[in-house]
């Protein structure tokens, strides 16, 4: 091996190796953060990043697939991949998940198909037009490596909701496949965005990732309806962006309540700082059961007192946690409140 071929191999798994720690490092340390600074400043470095490799490795936009080359050939294929895809995954999906033939009714639909191709685009950059092209570069002239590796890297940045994981995997192939032979990003776009687009507004398919997702829902249906209604007597709808607690307060105290849908419910926590907190459920809420206009729900009250003393002076990520009957995994709803202690 010629010392240019080492000395490319080299720098390309120095690359791939600082690439891989600062995008999961994003979306699984500093995305949970509470401050938006740390975010934002992280986002400029990652930015910088990829475009410093895009000029120390002398490549051009044309060479990246930035182009019009080779449009017509790869559209003709993507388009049957994308239509074959569709209709499996809606096929296979209709069976076990509600979908949505009313998508078109609404308004997030419309606004996804301006803003998900420029972040469709943005991902097959990364996917491709970076990790891809420093696999390549570093197992030439076996690309096989290259293409799994970097279908590999696309699935486990969707982690960790099973289904997203796999889809994203089996694109990854064939984007990549498709990528290599005919380097144009454009079309492999395009076929994301369709895809992506399909999935999270007419199939309805969870598409959190990373530490705030739940590895355990699949679909966007919810299988439970619940609420954190107060923290110390502060109505969470008339507070701001955080509810600071000092610490010569001995307790947070949290009210809420949830109540069953699909599935009855075992055991209730609030997660915080890592630490799980089972509540006192089956507390009297007629006003929840009044609203839903369902006598069931008068008894799905909740509350629970947390020690101030096992916290630290900071920001704290607070949510509910889950857990369902017959089921092998915990549900953690969305929403977290955000509490710092002073």
């Amino acid at each position: 091996m010629d010392t240019n071929k080492k000395m490319l191999k080299k720098k390309s798994a120095i690359e791939l190796i600082i690439g891989l720690f600062i995008l999961f490092g994003f979306i699984w340390w500093i995305i949970p953060l509470y401050h938006t600074w740390i975010k934002f400043i992280f986002i400029i470095i990652i930015l910088g990043f990829f475009i410093f490799s895009k000029y120390n490795n002398n490549e051009s936009l044309s060479d990246l697939g930035f182009s019009f080359r080779n449009i017509k050939k790869s559209g003709i294929i993507l388009t049957f991949f994308t239509i074959l895809s569709g209709v499996i995954l809606y096929l296979i999906w209709k069976i076990f998940f509600p979908v949505n033939i009313n998508f078109y009714n609404e308004s997030v639909f419309w606004e996804k198909l301006i803003t998900y191709p420029v972040e469709a685009l943005f991902q097959q950059y990364i996917a491709l037009a970076f990790f891809f092209r420093r696999f390549r570069d570093f197992f030439y002239p076996n690309i096989f490596p290259a293409v799994f590796l970097s279908a590999i890297t696309f699935s486990a940045v969707h982690m960790p909701t099973p289904p997203l994981v796999i889809i994203c995997f089996i694109g990854g192939l064939f984007w990549a496949s498709i990528y290599h032979k005919y380097n144009n990003i454009f079309t492999i776009t395009i076929s994301h965005a369709v895809l992506g687009i399909f999935c999270s507004n007419i199939l309805l398919m969870y598409t959190i990732v990373g530490p705030n997702a739940d590895i355990a829902r699949w679909s966007k249906s919810p299988p439970v309806y619940h609420a954190i209604d107060r923290i110390n007597n502060i109505r969470l709808t008339d507070s701001k962006e955080k509810i600071e607690i000092s610490k010569d307060n001995k307790f947070i105290s949290v009210n809420g309540w949830v109540a069953g849908v699909r599935e009855d419910i075992d055991k209730i926590y609030i997660r915080i700082s890592g630490k799980d907190y089972l509540v006192k459920n089956n507390l009297k809420r007629e006003d929840v059961a009044m609203y839903y206009n369902n006598p069931e729900y008068t008894n799905s009250g909740f509350k629970v007192n947390i020690p101030v003393s096992d916290l630290n002076p900071d920001y704290h990520s607070l949510y509910l946690k889950i857990l369902l009957k017959d089921h092998y995994f915990h549900h953690y709803p969305s929403k977290r409140v955000w509490i710092k202690i002073n």
